[in-house]
This record gives C-alpha cells, sequence and structure tokens, in this order.
C-alpha cells in the first residue's frame, strides 16, 4: 500500500524529543511525542531510530537494524490469529501475554506518535489487533498499517484501550476500519445486548475520528432501517394497487426513538449516542408528556424506561448525502474469520431525496 505523499508532521510537535525520527521499512518520517525507549538503548536526543516493520525491535545501528531484518521471523508472515481478511487488509489478534516483546516494542513505538495514552510494560491483559496490507501482486510482503489495543477484561466496557493508524497512512479511512472491527469483535451482534465503547478520555484527535465513525454508524442504522419500511410500504402498495403512482415523492416522517434502543442496535453506550446525535443535529429532545402506563404500548412502555429523542429522519438523509455516505459497511461481514465470522451480508442501497418531516 503506498503512503501518503505527504510528510508526516504533527501541527504542534514538542520542543523536546528523545527519537526525532524513524526509519520504519523503507519509510522514514518525523516523530510527534516523547517514548520511554530504555536509555541505555536509545540515547537522548537520538536523531534516527531504526524500526523493524515486522516485530518492531528498535536500533539506533543501521547495521544491526539491516542484519535483522534479513533475518527476522515474522517478514513473511504476522504473529497472531488472522480475524479479519478482505480487500487485501487484514486483522491478527496477537495475545501481550504471548507475545511480550512484540507487544512492548508495538506499544513503545505507538507513544512516539500518541500523548495521551501510557505505554504498558505489563502488556499480558492486552489484546493486540494489527492492520496489514498485503498487495495481491506480492503475497508474501506485508505491511502492518496501524493496531489497537483492549484489555482482555474491561470493567468499563472498553472495547478498545489505544488506536493508531501510522502517520505514513493516515487519511485514508483506516482508523474507521479499525473502530469497525472493534465493535464487531467486541460481541455485541452475537450477545444479548453487549455494548461498549473506547477508553475515555479521548484526545482531541480521537474524539473528533469517533464522532465522525458513530455519525456514519448511525446513519447507517437509520437509513437501513428505512429502506426496509420504504420497501414494505411499496410492496404493499403494489398489492393494493397494481403500481406505483409516477412522480411522487416519499415523506420522511419524525419518529419517537429510544437512547438505549439505539444503542443496542448498534452496540453503542448511551453516551456516545447522545454525543452522536447531536453532533448530527438529526434529533431533539422529547417533551412529550409521559403516557399512562394502562394507555402505553409495549414498545411505547420500552422506550419510556430510558431517554428518548425524537429523530427528524429527513435530517438524517440530508447528513447522508452532504457527506456522501453509502450504506454499505467498510468492514465487510463477511471478512471476518474463525469464531468471528457472520452470517449476513448486508446490501448496498441508493439514498433518495427526502421531503420536509410531516
Amino acid at each position: 500500500m503506498a503512503p501518503n505523499d505527504s510528510r508526516s508532521t504533527h501541527p504542534n510537535p514538542p520542543v523536546e524529543l528523545n527519537v526525532k525520527q524513524v526509519v520504519l521499512g523503507d519509510l522514514s518520517f518525523q516523530t510527534w511525542y516523547q517514548s520511554i525507549y530504555p536509555e541505555d538503548l536509545v540515547k537522548k536526543d537520538n536523531e534516527l531510530l531504526y524500526i523493524c516493520r515486522w516485530c518492531f525491535r528498535y536500533s539506533c545501528d543501521v547495521d544491526a537494524y539491516v542484519k535483522h531484518t534479513h533475518t527476522c521471523e515474522h517478514r513473511t508472515t504476522p504473529l497472531g490469529t488472522q480475524v479479519y481478511d478482505h480487500g487485501g487488509y487484514s486483522v491478527w489478534e496477537i495475545d501481550g501475554e504471548e507475545h511480550k516483546l512484540f507487544a512492548q516494542n508495538i506499544s513503545l513505538f505507538a507513544k512516539l506518535f500518541v500523548d495521551h495514552k501510557s505505554v504498558f510494560f505489563d502488556v499480558a491483559s492486552f489484546l493486540f489487533y494489527i492492520l496489514t496490507f498485503t498487495d495481491p501482486n506480492d503475497p508474501e510482503n506485508y505491511h502492518i498499517l496501524g493496531y489497537f489495543s483492549k484489555e482482555k477484561l474491561s470493567w468499563d466496557a472498553n472495547n478498545l484501550a489505544c488506536i493508531l493508524i501510522f502517520p505514513p497512512y493516515q487519511h485514508k479511512q483506516l482508523g474507521k476500519l479499525l473502530m469497525g472491527v472493534s465493535y464487531k469483535l467486541s460481541g455485541w451482534e452475537r450477545d444479548t445486548g453487549l455494548v461498549g465503547g473506547p477508553e475515555k478520555p479521548l484526545s482531541e484527535m480521537g474524539h473528533k475520528s469517533y464522532v465522525r465513525f458513530w455519525e456514519e454508524r448511525l446513519a447507517r442504522y437509520f437509513l437501513t432501517r428505512l429502506c426496509e419500511h420504504n420497501d414494505s410500504d411499496e410492496s404493499q402498495s403494489q398489492r393494493q394497487k397494481g403500481k406505483t403512482s409516477k412522480g411522487s415523492r416519499k415523506k420522511y416522517p419524525q419518529e419517537r426513538i429510544s437512547v438505549q434502543k439505539l444503542g443496542h442496535a448498534t452496540g453503542m453506550l448511551t453516551e456516545d449516542v447522545i454525543t452522536t446525535l447531536k453532533s448530527m443535529g438529526a434529533a431533539e429532545p422529547d417533551t412529550k408528556p409521559p403516557q399512562s402506563k394502562q394507555t402505553q404500548s409495549s414498545t411505547e412502555a420500552e422506550e419510556d424506561s430510558g431517554q428518548t429523542v425524537i429523530l427528524r429522519k429527513s435530517k438524517v438523509l440530508d447528513w447522508a448525502k452532504t457527506h456522501k455516505l453509502t450504506l454499505g459497511d467498510p468492514v465487510r461481514e463477511e471478512g471476518f474469520l474463525g469464531d468471528y465470522a457472520l452470517t449476513s451480508t448486508p446490501e448496498e442501497s441508493t439514498i433518495e431525496s427526502p421531503e420536509e418531516d410531516e
């Protein structure tokens, strides 16, 4: 995979860096932050650090680095178990307890570009998921583009602890791919109502990236439901009239919906759903007085068990058109392997222009 043409620079790099530049394979780029590499191996104010692009072993000596790359045991096959594979992109699960040195090395490397996360030398309680790309024309040559980590057991429902797409590969939508994989692997689709989200607090960049990811996630959910509803209405209309009236435009009414229900449907925490709806401007607080339990339907009773909002479907459609959203999830369900393999595959749909809410 070709890296970005532009140089990898941070807008406000720290003044003092213990490593100023790294060589990763055949790429060289600047660092953004300090990392706590052992001082007996990496001296302070080191200009250049050589990193093996397969195992992340590091060295200040170019000869030692070159010698290692010729013999690295991971040069043809990544560590761990492959859990996702589609379109040349693969995700591999690595147990920090089984591969402690790799986990520590990639954490030290990531700290050069992530300011708000600590390096975990005690990596045994974490799983690491590395994203690789393999050119079909060169199947024995893979590139690690980034990774995310997560705790094996999180009491805070975190499905991700740290995420990084390496600077040369950023701005290619790869972060969204890893975020999507983290939600799929968390098991919310296969278990009963298991929801989660990234470890907080998020950095400014992380918050911005996640809000955009959540916006697309909710929009796809709304629009998929809308398309299914419209298909059902059209089928019923055709059965009644024998044909669909030409020139008519669909109307997309508002809907009263439970925030908790949205969370369970998308695997998102309630707080993340609320943040996203506010950012999209597609929902308003529900000011309708609650009905008595005697007059409520079972659906209404379920909605009143938590916070509800008024969703304006035309606003969702406007957002989707403005951001050129497609219904196809960038994480392809048919790409999951082994225990994570899923059976259903989403279909592509088109987005029609909306009328005003009724």
